[in-house]
């Protein structure tokens, strides 16, 4: 399911549209809403929706200021402008910023059903292209898995991530065991398959070349950890994808 959060000056307005049973269907859950845009910047930043549906017109900040913001405080989820008005160059300006779609109230099934088909494609292919990062209660377990899924080409190693952490092997350990049932090494291993298997899937590079960008100097290894994992050799892998 994806998560997302709502933003709407008008209450009933707000209450109507994320009430949509086609949400749900369509795998996204609502987390959390606001009718204050100062309000919602403190929320997204702490809940990291997936995705914003928000209004344009509004008092304290437009749906394209609070997006803005939100891009300068980092958050990198995507962005649906609702509004009731056809004013080109705010629309115009959400494009340039890579915002998703522009809805236009009332808004029909159809029009939603599009925009969250689309939302579904983008979410997918960005999932598939950053790993499989997990957001934890241990801010500890979430700098060292952020920090993985962003250098899988760098020879990562438990004790390297403990000395660069200043953690202890054992406590570590313990937290991918205790939020992620896993081991370290077991988890490096998948998000490094993943990548490979997803460089196969979407791009023509060379084999070798997909082993050095996920971590794996061997070619040879790195061909028998993904037979053991994927049940194929890497080439009969892209074939299958094709």
């Amino acid at each position: 399911m994806y998560k997302v959060f709502f933003v709407d000056d008008e209450p009933l307005v707000l209450e109507s549209f994320m009430s949509k049973p086609i949400f749900l269907e369509c795998g996204f859950i609502n987390i959390g809403y606001s009718t204050s845009p100062l309000d919602a910047i403190k929320a997204i930043m702490s809940l990291l929706p997936d995705v914003v549906f928000t209004d344009l017109k509004m008092p304290e900040r437009s749906g394209v200021e609070m997006m803005t913001e939100l891009k300068t405080l980092g958050y990198t989820g995507e962005f649906v402008i609702i509004s009731a008005y056809r004013e080109f160059e705010d629309a115009r300006r959400f494009f340039t910023m890579d915002g998703l779609d522009y809805l236009v109230k009332s808004v029909t099934e159809a029009d939603l059903l599009e925009v969250l088909n689309k939302l579904s494609d983008r979410l997918r292919l960005k999932n598939s292209n950053t790993g499989s990062f997990t957001e934890t209660p241990s801010p500890e377990l979430n700098n060292i898995t952020s920090r993985l899924n962003k250098s899988l080409s760098e020879k990562h190693s438990l004790d390297s991530i403990c000395v660069e952490f200043n953690l202890k092997p054992n406590f570590v350990c313990k937290l991918f065991s205790r939020h992620l049932g896993t081991t370290f090494t077991a988890y490096l291993t998948k998000i490094r398959m993943d990548e490979a298997a997803m460089l196969l899937r979407t791009t023509q590079k060379a084999v070798k070349e997909i082993s050095y960008i996920c971590g794996y100097q061997d070619y040879f290894y790195f061909c028998r950890v993904f037979r053991d994992v994927f049940s194929c050799t890497p080439s009969a892998y892209r074939e299958s994808a094709k």
